[in-house]
């Protein structure tokens, strides 16, 4: 008897485990909102190549649909919450641009917030991304219609350690974007709420 016991112990520890391990892997990678770890993104670098990622979520979280293709030419920065990917148009999802006309940049320069945004955006993205992931919760857009995203990029490599820039929190910070509100004041981007206290403290907006 102490010895079965002893063995549903060890089953039940090991489902505890394998359910906590799969959590762990989908908030590390499959999941709409989280920022994706540079391993996860490892996973569609091609040598040589600039990659982009479109994963497709459902209302209930679940990946249902990705494609992967090369980017041939640039990426398209059309300000600080535009971007045009292989031919896609991508809003980052639930920012508004521009809080400001003027920012400070690079801590002590007064630029405008678009011309701001090109150059911090075209670096990351034509210069020294391999990897793009963009997510999104919109199924079925309509063709040429802009889709609501989120969007993740791997730099690194040669000698660099890998990591991953999010977009979406990159422009809030730089004070380049502002979280967007419901009809009913909420915001929509949450998770990005700090980013933006922490810019406004550092007053990168309103630099007139």
């Amino acid at each position: 008897m102490h010895t079965r016991i002893k063995q549903l112990k060890v089953i039940s520890l090991a489902v505890t485990l394998l359910s906590v391990s799969a959590t762990l892997l989908r908030a590390d990678g499959e999941d709409p909102y989280a920022e994706p770890s540079p391993n996860y993104l490892r996973q569609f670098v091609q040598e040589g190549m600039k990659m982009f990622v479109l994963e497709r979520f459902d209302a209930e979280g679940k990946l249902v649909a990705r494609s992967m293709e090369k980017v041939d030419g640039k990426v398209g920065i059309d300000g600080p919450v535009k971007r045009t990917i292989g031919g896609r148009e991508i809003s980052l999802r639930g920012l508004n641009a521009c809080p400001s006309e003027k920012v400070l940049y690079n801590r002590v320069q007064t630029w405008s917030c678009v011309d701001a945004a090109r150059d911090y955006a075209k670096a990351v993205y034509n210069g020294r991304a391999s990897v793009i992931l963009c997510k999104t919760l919109l199924l079925s857009p309509p063709e040429g219609e802009t889709i609501p995203a989120s969007c993740f990029l791997l730099v690194g490599g040669k000698g660099e350690p890998f990591r991953t820039v999010n977009d979406d929190d990159s422009m809030v910070f730089l004070g380049l974007a502002a979280i967007g509100r419901t009809q009913d004041g909420r915001s929509r981007r949450p998770d990005l709420e700090e980013s933006q206290s922490l810019s406004q403290s550092m007053g990168f907006r309103n630099a007139d």
